[in-house]
């Protein structure tokens, strides 16, 4: 199972701490996390000390995707607008550092359009998550089994609420 959270920002950094207990609790995690490169047009995360702080306690077991540029609830859907290349561009420039060789994009509230597909790959990005699956632009492999969170305290699946739904139980040494 691959399991994801999104909506991850200097904003709501302060909610982690949920997925270092799961991590205690489960000592193979791995975390796809979905990033706001500048979330409200208030966050640049590459000049938060706080972010960068804690990528690099976290480098290990977190792998860094792109959720957007500024995800702003003001505005509609940033691939429904007519800058949507651009700040798909934006965001792989502010969040260079922290990504993988193989770039995984989800649209904000998994909106997207026929065009951001083709977009994406001219960008050289490499995947598209969905809800329940991530699509490979260049293989066009499907993969399903995607456990998705939120890493805050709202919409489905909150990360603080992940203990309650029974998904990851504490596993203790030698069981």
């Amino acid at each position: 199972m691959i399991i994801t959270t999104d909506d991850v920002c200097p904003e709501n950094l302060k909610y982690w701490h949920y997925w270092d207990e799961i991590k205690k609790n489960n000592p193979q995690l791995k975390v796809l996390a979905f990033v706001i490169a500048n979330y409200k047009y208030e966050q640049d995360i590459s000049k938060s000390e706080e972010f960068i702080s804690w990528y690099k306690r976290r480098i290990e077991w977190v792998v860094v995707g792109i959720h957007g540029y500024d995800h702003s609830p003001d505005l509609p859907p940033e691939q429904e607008r007519s800058n949507a290349e651009e700040l798909v561009k934006k965001s792989l420039d502010i969040l260079k550092p922290f990504l993988p060789d193989r770039v995984i994009y989800r649209p904000p509230g998994f909106q997207r359009t026929i065009y951001t597909e083709p977009m994406l790959k001219r960008l050289g990005v490499f995947g598209i998550a969905y809800q329940t699956k991530i699509k490979w632009l260049d293989t066009k492999e499907v993969i399903g089994n995607i456990f998705n969170s939120h890493c805050c305290n709202r919409f489905f699946n909150p990360v603080t609420k992940l203990s309650e739904l029974g998904i990851f139980k504490e596993r203790r040494r030698g069981q």
